[in-house]
């Protein structure tokens, strides 16, 4: 339920609360002070009828006392005529305005007569009208009575149905006001709450802009003096702290760009720098002991040498290129097998090669044997002299397993968090093997985890199968690659 629909809710029962208590208490008043008017009322016409019946009571004429008595019923406000009797001084019915054959005053039908007796003869001083409240209604009695001679009561019984009838066209008259004050106070109560709710709808679009990215907002149609106010300043403050933050990053992010581009010109000045050092000097030897064949020879093969390595960093660069390539099969693992042989021999180091490819695999076979190559080389120049290196490439699901063992030193700790990064060695090579591996591991959307072993390091590489057979190394798709070190690694 929305706060605004909430507030007008609340607004709505404390108007309907308020409304029906001021009804309530309206209506008590009003009957109160209508039944109290109309008692009085009837006890001065009630006084009044028992001084004009003195004289015909006197002279004995009972059927005036009987017009007297019709003509007051007649008279009193009330939808229903009330009952009027006059008793005489022994208690007997001497005229009523029910009819002249009424005798008993049970046989009214009422049931004030009765107890309008023992008002009577509780005695009522001369000249005064007295009132008995029920829950019937009310009966007023005067004695007729003058200059000291008393002939005997006038008794008045009002009903209670002619109170309540008009207490009815009252509350229906209040009930009616109150509806229409009640839909009223609805309305304002609507107007209000979205009055009240509009700043926070201004603040949450405004929230929902900055969630979404956009820091250009501006909160100055919910500035204010009140909570809202506050928490729009706030808020405003919060986001410029966020603007802040955003060209704080962009800068970090420009500089650590620059930082890397600086470092990798750095790496590749170095590394061309040596080999043309060589050249350098070999191009002076040229120049003054060019004409001794055996210099010449020496010196064209270290020329030779010194450019193919310059070749090869500079194609170390270009991991990114597109190359040709076809699905990877167990004749091209055979073929890499093959040439590593001369450093294997060369350290008398045990090569154990578990292939489990029976099959061609939907993977660039370029891209695989560049990665392999890489981190062979690396673990036979990590391996001691006689030591251990492991092979094992086994397709598993939808990926292909590649798993490098050696036992070597490892690598110490210092070394584990750069060791992806380009032209960094802790091992006196140029730097570029296990950053051209992470980088092709990358294209195919793979992962590499380097883990310690006791003694040595296990690198293994999964590497998803393609949907479809590629037809261009460079052309698989990106996916994202994790890439975790674990206890030990060597670069």
């Amino acid at each position: 339920m929305g706060f605004r629909l909430r507030m007008t809710l609340a607004f709505a029962v404390l108007s309907l609360a308020s409304v029906t208590i001021f009804t309530l208490l309206f209506l008590s008043s009003s009957y109160r002070e209508f039944r109290a008017d109309r008692i009085t009322t009837v006890e001065r016409m009630t006084h009044c009828l028992a001084g004009n019946i003195f004289w015909d009571m006197q002279t004995g004429d009972r059927q005036r006392v009987v017009e007297a008595l019709d003509r007051f019923a007649l008279g009193v406000p009330a939808p229903v005529p009330p009952v009027v009797m006059v008793l005489d001084l022994g208690g007997e019915i001497y005229a009523s305005s029910l009819g002249p054959n009424l005798t008993d005053p049970a046989e009214d039908g009422n049931g004030h007569l009765a107890s309008s007796l023992a008002l009577i003869a509780s005695g009522i001083e001369a000249g005064t009208a007295a009132t008995l409240e029920s829950a019937a209604g009310f009966i007023t009695g005067a004695q007729v009575e003058r200059d000291g001679r008393r002939l005997g009561t006038v008794l008045v019984d009002y009903p209670l149905s002619s109170i309540k009838r008009h207490f009815m066209d009252l509350f229906r008259v209040a009930v009616g006001y109150s509806l229409v004050l009640l839909l009223v106070l609805l309305g304002l109560g609507w107007l209000l709450g979205r009055q009240l709710v509009r700043p926070i709808d201004l603040l949450r679009a405004r929230m929902q802009r900055v969630g979404a990215g956009d820091l250009s907002v501006d909160c100055a149609a919910v500035r204010g003096t009140d909570e809202i106010g506050a928490l729009a300043r706030g808020f405003e403050e919060m986001v410029a702290g966020l603007r802040e933050k955003r060209l704080l990053e962009k800068e970090m992010l420009a500089t650590e760009r620059l930082a890397a581009v600086g470092q990798v010109a750095a790496g590749v000045a170095h590394e061309i720098n040596n080999p043309l050092g060589g050249l350098l000097n070999a191009v002076s030897t040229l120049k003054h002991h060019g004409s001794d064949p055996k210099v010449l020879e020496k010196t064209m093969d270290l020329l030779e040498r010194g450019l193919r390595q310059i070749q090869a960093i500079v194609s170390a660069l270009l991991v990114q290129a597109r190359v040709e390539t076809h699905p990877l099969s167990r004749a091209d693992l055979d073929d890499l097998q093959t040439l590593i042989h001369p450093q294997v021999s060369k350290k008398g180091i045990r090569l154990d090669w578990v292939c489990g490819l029976t099959e061609r695999v939907p993977l660039p076979s370029t891209s695989v044997r560049q990665i392999l190559i890489n981190l062979l080389l690396n673990a036979i120049q990590a391996a001691p002299q006689g030591g251990q290196v492991g092979m094992v490439c086994q397709p598993q699901g939808s990926h292909l397993l590649l798993r490098i063992t050696d036992d070597g030193p490892g690598i110490d700790e210092d070394h584990i968090q750069r060791l992806f990064e380009p032209f960094y060695s802790g091992t006196g090579g140029h730097g570029l093997g296990l950053w051209i591996t992470y980088q092709t591991v990358s294209q195919l959307g793979g992962s590499i985890e380097v883990r310690r072993l006791e003694p040595g390091t296990e690198m293994e590489v999964r590497l998803p199968f393609l949907r479809e057979e590629p037809m261009r190394g460079g052309e698989a798709p990106s996916r994202p690659v994790g890439a975790v070190v674990a206890e030990g690694a060597r670069p």
